[in-house]
C-alpha cells in the first residue's frame, strides 16, 4: 500500500516557504528536451506528452506553495507596518501625528524588508506559472502530434467517424 499523502504535505508546513531553494532540475531537464527534440514516432510523442505533464505537475506543487507564501507576506506587510505605525512616537518629544505614524510605518526598514521578501515571492510565482505555461503549451503540441500520427501511419482517428474508414 502506497504512503498517505496529504494536502498538508503539498502545501508545506511553514507560513513562508524557502521558494528560492525549490529544486528545479527536472523541471530544467524536460524543458530542455522539450526545446531539443522532435517527436519521431507515436511512442516518442506520447512520452514527451507524458514528460511535459510531470514537469507541471512538479510546478502545480511549487505554485500552491507561493499562493500561501505570497498570501502570507502581504499580511505580514501589512501587519508589520500597522504595528511600526502604532508604536511609532516623534524622536524630539514632540506631539506625534497620524500622518508622522503613517509615515514611520511606510517608511520602516522592518516593513522594506517583508516588501521586498514579497517582492520576491511574487517574482518566483510568475517564473513558475510561465514554465507551467510552457509545459502545458507542449504537452499540447505533442498531443496534436501524436493525434496527427495516429490518423495519418495508423489510419485512427479519436473523433466521430465511420466505422472503418481508412480500413480494408
Amino acid at each position: 500500500m502506497s504512503q498517505q499523502v496529504r494536502l498538508g504535505d503539498v502545501l508545506g508546513s511553514n507560513h513562508e516557504e524557502d521558494f528560492k531553494n525549490f529544486d528545479l532540475t527536472e523541471i530544467h531537464e524536460v524543458l530542455e528536451q522539450l526545446r531539443d527534440i522532435d517527436a519521431i514516432d507515436l511512442a516518442h510523442a506520447e512520452m514527451l506528452q507524458q514528460q511535459s505533464l510531470r514537469g507541471a505537475d512538479i510546478l502545480i506543487g511549487y505554485l500552491s506553495q507561493m499562493v500561501k507564501t505570497v498570501g502570507y507576506l502581504e499580511s505580514k506587510v501589512n501587519s508589520t507596518k500597522n504595528k511600526v505605525s502604532l508604536e511609532y512616537v516623534a524622536p524630539d518629544g514632540a506631539r506625534t501625528t497620524v500622518d508622522m505614524k503613517k509615515w514611520a510605518g511606510e517608511s520602516s526598514p522592518e516593513v522594506e524588508a517583508v516588501q521586498i521578501k514579497l517582492a520576491e515571492a511574487k517574482a518566483g510565482k510568475i517564473v513558475l506559472e510561465r514554465k507551467y505555461e510552457i509545459l502545458i503549451k507542449s504537452h499540447h503540441h505533442f498531443k496534436d502530434i501524436a493525434a496527427g500520427l495516429r490518423k495519418t501511419i495508423l489510419g485512427y482517428s479519436s473523433g466521430t467517424s465511420n466505422a472503418g474508414e481508412g480500413y480494408e
